[in-house]
């Protein structure tokens, strides 16, 4: 009876402990609410082609590819492509590209582009990360081709402290030249940081996203330092007496 008791008592601890612990987290951070199968470890630093002068001494290149579509008689086959770095992912369905006479495949290419090299996407919104180019011809000719049905973006995004103060949302926005852009609807992931849409076209792709005003609350923030000290105190100091007083509790009743 002992050993049940001391094990409803411990898990009741634990039980306790995690919700203090989860329930701080959450409101350290908008992305820590997340349920624990998104991932218990941090994000990878995002790969840029132009970094912030910040970020440049630990900044790596990021990927370029060149991917394989084969042809048969209906036209290009079904494929899910996804570069090295796993910052953009590329879902083609099947027919995107028409069958050739004496083609054998379509190569398809994307390269990372720093979006400043190209206009801005207007509407007020911002580029988040890199741009890319995507560029498909057929093989052996090399004669270009261009889409028959939309392919599905994919691109991963880097985390500001926009993101983490505002929540900004994200989407696709593409241009076949990287001068006139189109926001596309899609679904944007802030605890992944990622945000998917559809490319009607070949050209350009990037994430972009709103930079919301700061208000009066927002830039009143550092002024509340103390009292988000005080509840952060409060609650880690909960959390530690109701672990100890239980701990008394199981070891008195041991000791019966």
């Amino acid at each position: 009876m002992v050993n049940r008791r001391r094990l409803v008592l411990g898990g009741l601890a634990v039980a306790i402990a995690y919700a203090a612990l989860a329930g701080l987290s959450g409101w350290l951070s908008p992305l820590a609410r997340g349920p624990l199968l998104d991932g218990l470890g941090p994000p990878q630093p995002y790969r840029w082609v132009n970094p912030p002068p910040a970020l440049a001494s630990t900044n790596q290149p990021p990927s370029s590819a060149v991917f394989h579509v084969p042809l048969d008689a209906n036209g290009s086959r079904p494929e899910v492509f996804v570069t090295s770095d796993n910052q953009i992912t590329i879902i083609v369905p099947a027919k995107v590209f028409a069958l050739k006479p004496g083609q054998i495949e379509v190569t398809l290419s994307v390269k990372p582009v720093d979006p400043a090299r190209l206009s801005p996407p207007g509407d007020k919104l911002t580029a988040f990360g890199n741009a890319y180019q995507l560029h498909a011809a057929y093989q052996p000719s090399g004669q270009v081709v261009d889409l028959a049905l939309p392919i599905e973006i994919v691109l991963v995004y880097p985390v500001t402290s926009t993101l983490l103060l505002h929540g900004t949302t994200h989407q696709i926005a593409t241009s076949p030249t990287g001068k006139s852009w189109t926001p596309q609807e899609g679904t944007d992931s802030i605890v992944q940081q990622q945000t998917e849409g559809p490319m009607t076209e070949l050209g350009y792709v990037m994430a972009v996203g709103k930079q919301p005003p700061r208000t009066a609350s927002a830039s009143a923030a550092p002024s509340s330092t103390g009292g988000r000290s005080l509840t952060l105190i409060l609650v880690v100091a909960a959390a530690c007496v109701g672990l100890v007083g239980l701990g008394l509790i199981v070891r008195g009743r041991s000791s019966r």
